[in-house]
């Protein structure tokens, strides 16, 4: 049987009447009676009896409407769940972050857009910035959080915020008075940073522009764990901004200078459109990001 034909021989089923069926259907009733006797001569049997001016389905017409009733919740069901999809209340959600990020705003972020849309799954790789870049560029993910710039041409690159590496030291420490520190206020105290990422260099670069050579007591590569290196009195630190005061309140925080600017990216394989999932969940992102008094920026790299 064809779709259109279980359409007309479950509306005749349901309504009890060819008349009743040609009501449901919005089509007249010689076009049911019509497509009622085709599906008969194709089926090679009778679907109704005829008495007093009525139909009756025979039995195996009962055995029909089972197996039809069953065709039409499974479309219900396809239906529901294409709705979900344009509504973007289900499907699944693949994204890759470094774990500065991750802690920073994707995991709130993450908790928002689930609490709105519960069926929707959420796939997250937490890892560096070069297994990120390569998982976007590979289509394996929908979405990558990095803070670092990536020029492969593959990649959609869309910066979420703008903001500077900044100086990380106890409330007891000697620099605690100042409003900001610059290379030759640091370099007299052991120094914990990253040797790893791609904002070494330019810290390198900003100790140089000052006449002093970097030097470090401790090179991390985890930016929270950089923060509980000072927190436990191991030195003071030049890290990204993302960790929250929140989860350091003993810390003080002190801009650097001279400025080294640090933008989060969000990544996406270029030559794939983004899904509807993805658009709403980098627009969670962004709110996100907002809503911490970060200053935002939309410009595309």
């Amino acid at each position: 049987m064809k779709l259109r034909e279980m359409e007309i021989f479950r509306a005749i089923m349901l309504g009890g009447s060819v008349s009743e069926a040609a009501r449901i259907l919005n089509v007249s009733q010689p076009a049911v009676s019509t497509a009622l006797r085709h599906m008969e001569d194709r089926l090679g049997m009778r679907l109704f009896r005829r008495e007093k001016g009525r139909i009756l389905p025979t039995p195996e017409t009962l055995k029909l409407y089972a197996e039809v009733e069953g065709v039409f919740e499974k479309l219900d069901a396809v239906q529901r769940f294409a709705e979900d999809l344009r509504d973007t209340r289900s499907g699944v959600l693949s994204l890759a972050s470094t774990p500065t990020l991750t802690y920073a705003f994707l995991a709130e972020a993450i908790a928002r857009f689930r609490c709105e849309r519960p069926g929707v799954r959420v796939l997250l790789e937490v890892t560096h910035t070069q297994r990120t870049v390569e998982l976007a560029a590979a289509g394996q993910i929908d979405l990558g959080f990095i803070h670092a710039p990536s020029e492969n041409p593959l990649l959609r690159v869309e910066k979420l915020a703008t903001s500077a590496i900044i100086c990380v030291l106890p409330q007891d420490h000697p620099l605690a008075d100042r409003p900001f520190l610059g290379a030759k206020d640091i370099c007299r105290f052991p120094l914990i940073t990253n040797n790893r990422n791609t904002i070494a260099p330019r810290i390198d670069e900003a100790f140089r522009a000052c006449g002093v050579e970097r030097d470090f007591a401790i090179a991390c590569n985890h930016t929270m764990t950089v923060f509980m290196l000072v927190e436990a009195g191991a030195g003071i630190a030049l890290v990204d901004p993302w960790i929250r005061e929140g989860q350091f309140p003993t810390l003080l925080r002190k801009p650097f200078r001279p400025t080294i600017e640090v933008c989060p990216r969000a990544l996406s394989q270029r030559s794939t459109p983004l899904s509807r999932l993805a658009e709403e969940f980098l627009q969670t992102v962004k709110d996100k990001i907002g809503t911490d008094s970060l200053s935002v920026s939309s410009e595309p790299e």
